[in-house]
């Protein structure tokens, strides 16, 4: 890890220390994308090898091990949220990591598909641990770091699924399939504990009167768009992969080159989320989270379609990284929009529009490939990415009107 990285990290848990708990909370999410990712990067190749089946049902079988837990994800994260009214958040998140933990460690020595696939459903419903953070979060973040904490605590994540995969590929090329399980398995004891030391446990009761519902406005209609611009944001995060080596041939590469290239990209880009998101939610501390809104929506539309003109590697990595470093802040942004009045329940149906756009992600980057070409899939995302806004900025300047304030 280079020193700027360093570097970097010192100054996000100094955010994180502006309120109590709020770093040990990001930095155990961190822990938990990371193991999630830490296995990902070797899956296919770890069900191949156990695999009795056909080629062709070995795909299968990896497409459904590697893509439903997301939808089950996307369902399961409101019913987390809605949980923290009725137990302890701490305690809560407490018990998800540990259920992930040994889901983790019995995948390590699973010896067939199907209970593969069983334990990949059970995370998928498990996938509420960062529900719950992200309530914990907002409840334990004053009002003028509570943009910046939850862009510290997207950047947890984030910088997770970034160093997780290199990772995994190394533990699995010298100490075996197994080693990563049990690696992940050892890594979430240790933020179980590190969140028994450091965690405050959030007074669910003890709420300020705007987060009562007798002293809010309906803003059912704000939030759905909300749920609509993180789901949008999670695509541009997400659609590349699956179309990676489509678009490498395209410039001339492939083979083993076309798979060092895919993985200087897809690193490149993370980073460039990682910054980003950081320096965004750094700018647009108590600021007006509508025009921050609007301007990462409006930028992310057009670079995507300046993907379609990257005439090399290169000059595409560039431009990737742009829009990545742009849109990773819509999720911190529209969380921040929303977080001081909805309850748990809220905050879980919007973290659930970022499980779906997972899996929705590469599914119609792939559908629309197959039966178009880049510029229909790139101009179908950015029309996506207006469309939503449109609708956002509409709902929740009534919204404002109807609260008599303005965000």
């Amino acid at each position: 890890m280079t020193m700027e990285t360093v570097s970097l990290f010192k100054r996000l848990a100094s955010i994180g220390r502006r309120s109590q708990g709020v770093a040990p909370i990001a930095l155990s999410q961190f822990g938990l994308a990371f193991c999630f990712n830490v296995v990902m990067s070797f899956m296919p190749f770890y069900i191949i090898h156990i695999s009795p089946y056909s080629y062709s049902q070995t795909i299968i079988w990896i497409g459904l091990i590697m893509g439903l837990n997301s939808f089950l994800a996307a369902i399961a994260a409101p019913f987390w949220g809605s949980l923290t009214v009725k137990i302890r958040p701490k305690l809560l998140f407490q018990m998800a990591f540990c259920c992930n933990a040994v889901v983790f460690l019995l995948m390590g020595f699973a010896t067939n598909l199907p209970t593969i696939l069983v334990l990949r459903l059970m995370q998928g419903i498990l996938g509420g641990a960062s529900t719950i953070g992200l309530f914990m979060m907002s409840r334990i973040s004053s009002k003028e770091h509570l943009l910046q904490n939850l862009g510290f605590y997207q950047i947890s994540m984030t910088s997770g699924q970034l160093i997780g995969p290199p990772v995994g590929a190394y533990l699995a090329a010298h100490l075996g399939y197994r080693s990563p399980f049990v690696f992940s398995f050892l890594l979430i004891v240790a933020s179980i504990i590190l969140c028994q030391f450091t965690v405050p446990d959030v007074n669910v009761n003890n709420l300020t009167p705007i987060d009562t519902p007798q002293s809010k406005p309906k803003t059912y209609g704000a939030v759905l768009w909300g749920w609509g611009l993180i789901l949008v944001a999670t695509i541009h995060l997400t659609f590349l992969p699956s179309i990676l080596p489509y678009i490498l041939d395209g410039f001339g590469i492939s083979g083993q080159k076309a798979i060092k290239t895919a993985g200087f990209i897809m690193m490149s880009y993370t980073a460039a989320a990682i910054v980003g998101n950081y320096a965004i939610s750094h700018i647009m501390a108590g600021k007006s989270l509508n025009l921050g809104i609007g301007m990462v929506s409006v930028t992310a539309a057009v670079v995507q379609i300046l993907l379609f003109f990257a005439h090399n590697p290169l000059n595409f990595t560039l431009i990737r990284a742009l829009q990545t470093g742009v849109v990773a802040a819509t999720m911190p942004l529209v969380m921040a929009r929303f977080a001081v009045t909805l309850g748990g329940t809220g905050i879980g149906f919007l973290n659930s529009a970022r499980f779906a756009g997972n899996g929705l992600g590469p599914l119609l980057a792939t559908f629309v490939l197959a039966h178009s070409n880049l510029l229909v899939l790139y101009v179908v995302i950015s029309a996506l990415t207006v469309f939503a806004f449109l609708g956002f900025f509409l709902t929740t300047n009534r919204f404002a009107l109807l609260s008599g304030r303005s965000r």
